[in-house]
């Protein structure tokens, strides 16, 4: 190799002085000082900013890009919404019946018959909310409308524990309206459906958490329109059912639990972003981790 020859100098002053403002001639440049870079979220299709308006909104807009493909899972809620096997108190009122059957033998059909209610009764919000995760998340993250087999193979892993979950959630309601009067029963259990939407998203998405780790992000998100998304789902079905009948009620009901499961999902998706930049891709990222 060729030796380099040359004398070294020593710089004792900036090579680059910084720019003068007033100067428009000047053709150095402002180096940039240092610290930590403002983080600039874009909007996401699916996470909203904060405060209900925008989480509002953002419910609007995930219901208007996503509706048609939620109309399969709610046409599959629609079946055990309508011929699910009755009210808890039901069972309750037929108990002396059951005690005259084959000389009480037939009083041991009571907890079959609340497991069967508790069972069919969880079902329609079960489907709604995994049809919401599974069609808004990756259809906000990839700007394409998932397919039938994309979804169930997003959520299929975990409806099963989902499942179980909601049937304990029905346990809980149905005993408040044996126990408790019956405005304690509604506002109960309204409390418990917008926290169990918080929490199917937990199940569905992250996975190893609980009821505190929802009842956390639904404290920092819109719990108040929570609440009132909830008792929509609980009360309109019974208020179509004493004016217009059991078709109606099953229409009502199928369409407040699958705007319920979506304001869920966003609620969900608010409450992570107060923590850290969240955005619908991540939100897939997780969605797409497989099972151990």
């Amino acid at each position: 190799m060729d030796q380099v020859e040359g004398p070294l100098h020593v710089v004792e002053a900036p090579v680059v002085a910084a720019a003068d403002p007033f100067d428009p001639e000047s053709r150095t440049a402002e180096l940039p000082r240092g610290g930590i870079p403002e983080t600039v979220i874009p909007g996401d299709p699916l996470v909203p900013g904060p405060g209900t308006r925008h989480w509002a909104g953002r419910v609007v807009a995930v219901l208007g890009r996503d509706g048609a493909r939620l109309v399969p899972g709610m046409a599959l809620a629609a079946l055990p919404m309508h011929f699910f096997v009755g009210r808890l108190d039901d069972t309750v009122i037929a108990a002396p019946a059951l005690f005259d059957l084959a000389g009480g033998f037939g009083l041991l059909l009571l907890p079959t018959m609340w497991l069967a209610y508790l069972t069919v009764s969880a079902l329609p919000f079960v489907i709604c909310l995994a049809a919401a995760v599974g069609v808004a998340v990756p259809s906000a993250a990839d700007g394409v409308r998932p397919g039938l087999r994309q979804v169930w193979a997003a959520v299929a892993y975990r409806l099963r524990g989902l499942w179980i979950w909601f049937a304990a959630v029905g346990l809980v309601s149905g005993g408040l309206s044996l126990v408790a009067h019956a405005a304690v029963a509604v506002v109960a259990s309204t409390a418990v459906l917008a926290l169990a939407g918080v929490f199917g998203c937990v199940v569905l998405i992250e996975r190893g958490h609980g009821i505190r780790r929802a009842a956390h992000l639904l404290g920092r998100g819109p719990a108040l329109g929570m609440v009132a998304v909830s008792g929509a789902a609980s009360g309109l079905p019974l208020v179509a059912d004493e004016v217009f009948g059991g078709l109606a009620a099953t229409v009502v009901g199928v369409v407040t639990v699958q705007v319920w499961a979506v304001a869920a999902l966003v609620a969900y998706a608010q409450g992570r972003r107060s923590e850290g930049p969240v955005t619908s891709r991540s939100l897939r990222a997780e969605l797409n981790v497989p099972e151990d």
